[in-house]
């Protein structure tokens, strides 16, 4: 008796394991609410690109600017030799490096590094841009990517529009995976886009980097990202 009710089990989750698997495989169930019926295939697509695009950046930015000389400061900009450096604005200075680019043994604020390496002779890549190198790496070492961004702080109502969400005619770049915060006050832990879809609609204040129109959020109603 004991044997037939297992044999019993162990069929009927066999059957379970294959109708699971013939759902999947159908795709019935699939189901993405930003998206539609085919989303979970296109944010993997979309997924997919981003990296591959990321890929190509990383791969090159040692191959674009460079300059090798002493580092100076001079009224608040850094310099190789007589070229002017842009290494971030305040907000970014003074946040703690991932590298400990003064050999101190130390991580320290950036601007705290970028003042040990003073007088030293140092290799500076990135990109030049009307007379100023915007600074990705410094002897080899990552620093951040080459771009100008300013950081802002902006409050309205947030929008969703041609799946892409918006405060002030700003669209709203947040990171591609599970929240760590609960930003809608649902109770649940949920997709970050599933986060912004419970704000939609409501005031929100969100400060990050701006560039290109975007803003790359780092606080949602001061809720870091």
């Amino acid at each position: 008796m004991v044997i037939k009710m297992k044999k019993y089990v162990i069929a009927i989750g066999l059957v379970a394991t294959i109708a699971i698997a013939v759902v999947a495989q159908a795709g019935f169930g699939i189901k993405n609410e930003w998206f539609g019926k085919d989303g979970k295939n296109e944010m993997k697509k979309m997924e997919m690109q981003r990296m591959a695009k990321m890929r190509g950046i990383y791969r090159n930015l040692l191959n674009m600017d460079r300059e090798e000389g002493v580092l100076s400061y001079q009224n608040g900009t850094f310099y190789v030799n007589d070229m002017p450096l842009y290494v971030g604005d305040n907000h970014w200075l003074n946040h703690t490096i991932r590298s400990d680019y003064d050999g101190n043994g130390k991580y320290e604020i950036i601007w705290k590094e970028l003042n040990g390496l003073i007088g030293s002779n140092v290799v500076v890549n990135g990109k030049y841009n009307n007379g100023t190198l915007i600074v990705s790496h410094i002897n080899g070492m990552f620093l951040r990517m080459p771009f100008v961004a300013d950081f802002v702080k902006i409050n309205g109502q947030l929008e969703f529009n041609n799946r892409s969400y918006f405060v002030n005619g700003y669209k709203i770049i947040v990171p591609n995976r599970m929240a760590r915060s609960d930003y809608d006050g649902d109770g649940m832990l949920e997709r970050m886009w599933q986060e912004l879809n419970g704000l939609a609609g409501s005031n929100v204040t969100i400060d990050g980097y701006i560039f290109n129109g975007n803003i790359r959020a780092m606080h949602i109603n001061g809720i870091a990202c």
